[in-house]
């Protein structure tokens, strides 16, 4: 019996031991650097120091990897982030950046997926392609641009910008000065029919044509540039 309970409390004393080398040893580590694993492109260095800084000295195991993670996912140019402990005391840091695509609007841009984006400054991609229409279309509008600038690179023409109007049709500006009008319903019909029409077209009503409405179901319109009419 006496055996027995020097057995209980030796196991009990070695638990204890173990239990405070785990707390000396793990709990007590903190977190001594960081590291950036990708480079960085729009996104300065500073403004990720920013955030990861106040971090340093915290107890390493107890540092709340979500809050952080949603920190730097408010970044201006940060489309992805993972961020992982590294022992004994280091945190591994990657980012992936918003690829723009195109502009949105005034004041935002568009990644790959369509996601919109506000960064402080768009004076960069002043040149890119500008799409406008409601925030749910973006998706939508990136693919239409992407099936617009095929159809009508046949005819060598560059998509300026496109404005989805309130009547779900599309307002093409080209970056000759010209531009089309295409409605919803049969669009890619409509449109290979004007390019097939194109050449067929008299030359002196093409330098005087300032759009091209194809929303009629028999054809299309050609208005000319002293038409007072808005387009």
């Amino acid at each position: 019996m006496m055996a027995k309970r020097k057995l209980v409390t030796a196991v009990l004393t070695l638990l204890i031991f173990i239990g405070l080398a785990w707390l000396l040893f793990f709990q007590g580590r903190m977190l001594q650097e960081y590291r950036i694993l990708t480079p960085l492109k729009q996104l300065k260095s500073e403004q990720v120091d920013q955030v990861l800084q106040p971090y340093i000295g915290q107890e390493f195991w107890r540092l709340n990897l979500s809050s952080l993670h949603a920190k730097l996912l408010q970044l201006d140019w940060v489309y992805k982030a993972t961020v992982t402990r590294k022992w004994p005391g280091t945190l591994a840091v990657s980012i992936e950046e918003q690829n723009p695509i195109v502009r949105w609007g005034d004041d935002a841009l568009l990644n790959q997926n369509g996601d919109i984006f506000y960064p402080r400054s768009i004076k960069p991609f002043q040149g890119y392609v500008i799409l406008s229409g409601e925030d749910k279309n973006s998706k939508d509008l990136l693919k239409h641009l992407v099936a617009f600038q095929k159809s009508f690179g046949k005819l060598g023409w560059l998509i300026q910008s496109i404005e989805q109007q309130v009547d779900s049709s599309w307002l093409i500006n080209f970056m000759s000065g010209t531009s089309v009008r295409v409605g919803y319903k049969n669009w890619q019909a409509k449109i290979d029919l004007f390019i097939e029409a194109y050449p067929k077209i008299k030359r002196s009503l093409r330098k005087q044509a300032k759009l091209y409405d194809l929303r009629y179901s028999n054809g299309f319109v050609v208005k000319q540039k002293n038409d007072p009419k808005k387009l």
